[in-house]
């Protein structure tokens, strides 16, 4: 069945990955307002700047990071339709030539870098045209199809919105709360798509993507997700020590990671691909109440 071609708007929405960016765009926002809550407003800012930064780095920070959604999906256009998951994309379906969406990543990624840079301020631009440009080039062209670790070392890239939001309020890149958010997400990252791996393990097998769960077997993966699980644990340890975070984020921090944690040994048990499709779900929830808990612990101990 033909599909009723949407809009160019749409269309370019669809490029971006607007779920995905949009997950990442909240982390950024809440480097913001933990950096607000426990330094800014004792040095000069208020919460007409937090918000203005915040409106900044949103679109900023979507534009560049959406752009390179499109950029991947461009690269990808052999492989996409192989996948169940990702063979109605648009490119596949006809319904922007390659080129075209090409053009369009490249030209709202480099618009949102300048975005930051020129309205928040250059340490901030910086973090954020690395970040795309680690997203298109190192992860998508060099190690997507070379190695089963891509996702490890690819998701730096998605990593660094908490320490674009910390920098674009700050100007400084030297803090360690706002790293130890950026280690959240990196270690988040690989149980979280192993774990959709895990779920769609055919798409990737056939469309020869060397995914861990494709290459060195399916229980090898799950141990790696509650490896990565476990790590999750004793980051969150490390932010409540080195972050002085109270009450709030001690209880909900910890109980959030290590209940990932019991489904991810939980999985190692059942080897269900339901198991893998929930816990997949599940992280994505995990990863926004985290960083809202965070703040929220943050403004309820100024």
């Amino acid at each position: 069945m033909s599909q009723t071609k949407p809009s160019l708007l749409k269309i370019y929405w669809i490029l971006m990955k607007p779920r995905v960016v949009f997950l990442l765009q909240v982390t950024a926002l809440c480097g913001i307002f933990t950096y607000d809550f426990s330094e800014g407003y004792d040095n000069g800012r208020n919460y007409v700047d937090s918000i203005w930064t915040s409106l900044v780095v949103l679109v900023g920070g979507t534009m560049a990071s959406g752009g390179s959604m499109a950029v991947n999906m461009w690269y990808e256009r052999d492989i996409d339709p192989l996948m169940e998951r990702t063979e109605n994309r648009p490119i596949q379906s006809g319904f922007i030539s390659a080129e075209h969406a090409l053009l369009f990543g490249i030209t709202i990624s480099f618009a949102g870098v300048a975005l930051v840079t020129f309205l928040t301020n250059v340490n901030a631009g910086i973090l954020t045209a690395a970040s795309a440009l680690f997203y298109t080039v190192i992860y998508t062209m060099l190690l997507k199809r070379r190695t089963p670790q891509n996702i490890v070392i690819g998701g730096l890239a998605g990593s660094t919105p908490p320490a674009i939001g910390w920098a674009a309020a700050s100007n400084s890149v030297f803090e360690l709360l706002p790293w130890l958010m950026v280690l959240t997400i990196f270690l988040w990252t690989p149980a979280h798509f192993w774990a959709l791996t895990l779920s769609k393990r055919r798409d990737y097998g056939e469309a020869g993507v060397p995914m861990l769960s494709v290459v060195s077997g399916e229980d090898t993966t799950r141990k790696y997700i509650l490896l990565y699980c476990v790590c999750l644990v004793l980051n969150s340890v490390s932010i409540i020590v080195n972050g002085n975070t109270g009450l709030i984020f001690l209880i909900s921090g910890i109980s959030l990671s290590v209940y990932f944690a019991y489904l991810a040994q939980t999985l190692t048990k059942t080897k269900s691909e339901d198991d893998a499709w929930n816990l997949f779900k599940f992280s994505n929830m995990y990863l926004f109440a985290f960083f809202i808990l965070l703040v929220l612990d943050t403004a309820y101990n100024v």
